[in-house]
């Protein structure tokens, strides 16, 4: 049986000024799957998913999230709609001045209309989930490690219980132990819940480590998508360039060795 789609793209085309970003894009993600994208400088891998956001306008096509197409929905509804999902940006995006805590219960009490009790007992469930203690709630972000900001932005993506979370880059600026270690909470909390995950992601440790499929942007729209043992058998500049070096061989092989693609 097919699976239910969370985001359909359709002949979808970007652009800054005159200057086009993609054009005539497709791409259908399946509810469930961790679909990661990538492609070389310049293909537009954050404008097209601040696009699904809802952070980029689309100059041409149409998008269609959780069944409703933002386009055609009044001010409120878009404001539900984007409720839905959650965000976890490149550097984590955490304020500063707030404590673990109030980063975390941020999202809750703009848009979850919930007492300070409720608000203190999910705060402490989202901790737990990503691997926290509750004596962590109180520092401030300066007084955390690299993957620790990761953590609790995790945990704040996914404070209001989202059916998609956007990763832009997750692993980026940690060190291969701690990449590692958020690439497994990333796979256990996904297998948790069920949500969708759209990540653009480099790193491919990550990759393998996390990604149902890959959908590799070229050329002003996707050229491939797939799982990796897919992908890397495409005959393109770019592929043969990120998946084909010495690295991605390795990783490949080691991959097919294990028997996990």
């Amino acid at each position: 049986m097919a699976r239910p789609n969370a985001i359909i793209l359709t002949d979808i085309a970007t652009r800054f000024g005159t200057h086009w970003i993609q054009r005539h894009l497709d791409l259908t993600i399946h509810c469930g799957e961790i679909l990661a994208i990538v492609g070389g400088s310049g293909t537009g891998k954050t404008t097209l998913l601040r696009a699904m956001m809802g952070l980029v306008p689309i100059a041409e096509g149409q998008m269609i999230i959780l069944g409703k197409n933002p386009q055609a929905l009044n001010l409120r509804e878009q404001i539900a709609l984007r409720q839905r999902w959650g965000v976890l940006f490149q550097q984590g995006a955490l304020f500063s001045a707030l404590t673990v805590f109030e980063n975390i219960a941020f999202p809750l009490r703009e848009w979850g209309h919930l007492t300070r009790s409720e608000i203190s007992d999910l705060v402490a469930l989202k901790l737990q989930m990503v691997g926290l203690q509750p004596n962590d709630a109180w520092k401030l972000p300066a007084e955390l490690s690299g993957g620790m900001v990761k953590r609790v932005a995790l945990a704040r993506a996914l404070a209001m219980e989202a059916e998609i979370l956007f990763l832009d880059e997750p692993t980026s600026g940690l060190d291969p132990i701690a990449a590692a270690e958020f690439d497994a909470l990333l796979r256990q909390v996904h297998r948790d819940i069920g949500f969708t995950v759209v990540m653009i992601s480099h790193d491919l440790d990550s990759l393998a480590a996390t990604a149902d499929r890959v959908a590799v942007l070229a050329d002003g729209k996707v050229l491939t998508v797939g799982p990796l043992t897919e992908i890397q058998q495409v005959d393109h500049p770019y592929i043969r360039e990120f998946f084909h070096g010495e690295r991605g061989e390795r990783l490949l092989t080691s991959l097919r060795a294990t028997g996990e693609c």
